[in-house]
């Protein structure tokens, strides 16, 4: 579907680039390590502490310092890192002037995210031989912790330092990973000439964050202004849907921020907003670090076990990253150029990148992730009786309505999803609870189209696997078996058979598994739960078929474990 006269398939030359930044980065990486330990050994300066006017031996370029730096750094191709001035860890504005810090210091190629603009984090090296980090301020004093002593940095401010102190690092960082150009050249390579035609501007659309709980802690607030700093980037302001509780602690972080309510009501609240100015909705979460784009067609892996020949040919696929806006014009783009006409459009939906090269590049009829997602308007809204697993209800719903969406199966996010304060991790709880009743909620508005996944880790029966293709087909399986019964055995016997089979064992009778395995894991698990039961308990009693779908377990089913010999059937 994208623009490329040359083959997208993975590149020997790409390959060969990363392969060896990679070594390059973990050569310098080992290399400090080499220089401290020999450092330490020597013993240093020779005694438990040193001042950052003590110039260290040999030279500052030879130092462990020096070297960690290097570590911490972007170099270039000779492993080069960048001047003092353009690191990360240099003042944004003002700070001491660069000719005038002590011999035993180096502007570090990092910068802790609540750091006031004027001040430099570097490193020094210590007394016994290694390194340490801090902080220069503009009259030039050292500071070796940010708070909790005397002279420490906020003691010394007289005030704590938040986020906002370090705004502008964030923004530079953030400017950084998406540098001017890379959307435009994104668009260039990765849309046909009839789909650049289509690429929207930044004022069709209207973007809204769907955000809890999270302005008030120093994690939450970080991740708000990266997100913060992306649109800032390409001149947009998103509106932060907020619950009301927070809604002052996100204005003073400087946001757009308004009351949206519990999930489903503040997602609903972005499509509604989106509608009355007849824009296109874009909806994102709080906690997304990056966009990124894999420019790669389709990869043959049949015969494949495990994903050593994906993530071979990953390493060589060429990648954009870029920003939500670029994002969102691509997802609307393809959208719009696609006969089906679809009205959502999303990302895939987990980290593992390997996992989509195999497939085709976009989904028809695929689950649309929540965490960011453009959609058209449209009379589908999410479901506001489910706290989780509300996208994929969403999802539903688009292709019972408009026939399809589009998942572009290229599109990442990093992003931190259950480990982040506040959001819709905290609807979780440990027993999986309430997602299992989300869960439930799907299968009977869906029937056929969700099954439980037993792949994944964590609380059984709290994931599922979404295959429209089996959307009703639940009951019509269901009256073919039957159908087929009556062919073969006619009405009578059909309607006998469960009498007949009852009448084969006393309801007092015990029932006793044997271990015996059976070719399907759900037999082996009802037939384990019947361990030491009686007969007359066992018929009646509830289980999961291989489809996830609860079934009750009847005379039939006995017989047919008996007779597999994964179940014996003795006195009472």
């Amino acid at each position: 579907m994208a623009k490329h006269s040359k083959s997208r398939s993975p590149s020997a030359a790409v390959a060969k680039a990363v392969i060896k930044n990679k070594k390059a980065k973990q050569g310098l990486r080992n290399k400090a390590l080499e220089v401290e330990a020999a450092n330490r050994k020597k013993g240093g300066y020779g005694k438990g502490g040193c001042s950052i006017w003590e110039a260290p031996a040999g030279g500052l370029k030879n130092s462990p310092a020096y070297r960690k730096m290097v570590s911490r750094c972007k170099c270039d191709a000779k492993g080069k890192p960048p001047t003092p001035e353009k690191r990360d860890g240099a003042p944004i504005k003002g700070g001491l002037p660069l000719d005038k810090y002590p011999p035993n210091l180096v502007v570090d190629g990092l910068r802790a995210s609540w750091l006031p603009d004027n001040f430099a984090q570097v490193i020094k090296n210590s007394g016994p031989g290694g390194v340490y980090h801090g902080w220069v301020s503009e009259a030039g004093k050292f500071h070796y912790h940010r708070n909790g002593y005397p002279g420490s940095l906020e003691e010394t401010l007289g005030r704590k330092c938040t986020v906002m102190d370090g705004l502008n690092g964030v923004m530079r960082a953030v400017r950084n990973l998406v540098p001017p150009g890379a959307d435009k050249q994104f668009h260039a390579e990765c849309l046909t000439a009839k789909e650049r035609k289509l690429i929207a501007p930044a004022s069709e659309f209207h973007f809204g964050v769907v955000s809890a709980r999270r302005a008030t802690c120093e994690s939450g607030q970080h991740d708000i202004m990266v997100i913060e700093g992306h649109f800032k980037q390409v001149g947009i302001q998103p509106v932060w849907y907020v619950d009301e509780g927070s809604l002052q602690d996100y204005k003073k972080l400087g946001l757009n921020a308004k009351v949206g309510g519990k999930l489903t009501p503040a997602r609903n609240m972005i499509l509604d907003d989106a509608k009355a100015r007849r824009k296109v909705a874009v909806e994102i979460s709080d906690d997304i670090s990056k966009w990124l784009y894999l420019d790669c067609e389709k990869q043959d892996f049949r015969g494949q076990i495990g994903f050593e020949k994906a993530n071979k040919a990953l390493v060589g696929t060429r990648k954009h990253c870029v920003s939500p806006l670029a994002a969102a014009q691509f997802m609307l783009a393809k959208m719009r150029a696609d006969p089906d006409k679809p009205h959502l459009g999303g990302v895939f939906p987990t980290a593992n990148q390997a996992m989509t090269l195999g497939s085709s590049e976009f989904g028809k009829h695929h689950f649309i992730l929540g965490d960011f997602f453009v959609a058209e308007l449209s009379p589908c809204r999410f479901d506001c009786s489910m706290t989780l697993k509300e996208d994929y209800d969403y999802t539903c719903s688009h292709i019972k309505t408009h026939g399809c969406v589009l998942r572009c199966n290229r599109m990442f996010l990093v992003v931190k999803h259950a480990t982040n304060a506040g959001g819709a991790v905290s609807n979780r709880d440990t027993a999986g609870l309430k997602e299992k009743l989300n869960i439930d909620i799907l299968q009977k508005k869906w029937p056929g189209v969700f099954r439980i996944n037993t792949r994944r880790k964590g609380v059984a029966g709290t994931e599922v696997c979404m295959n429209w293709n089996g959307h009703g087909k639940v009951a019509d399986k269901a009256k073919a078996k039957v159908t087929t019964k009556v062919q073969k055995f006619g009405v009578k016997k059909v309607l006998n058979l469960s009498m007949k089979a009852t009448s084969i064992f006393k309801a007092n009778a015990l029932v006793k598994y044997t271990k015996k395995a059976s070719k399907a894991d759900y037999i082996d698990k009802r037939c384990s739960k019947l361990h030491l039961k009686k007969v007359g308990d066992v018929i009646g009693m509830k289980f999961q078929d291989s489809n996830g779908n609860e079934k009750v377990y009847n005379a039939m089913d006995l017989a047919y474990d008996v007779k597999g010999g994964r179940l014996q059937v003795g006195g009472a």
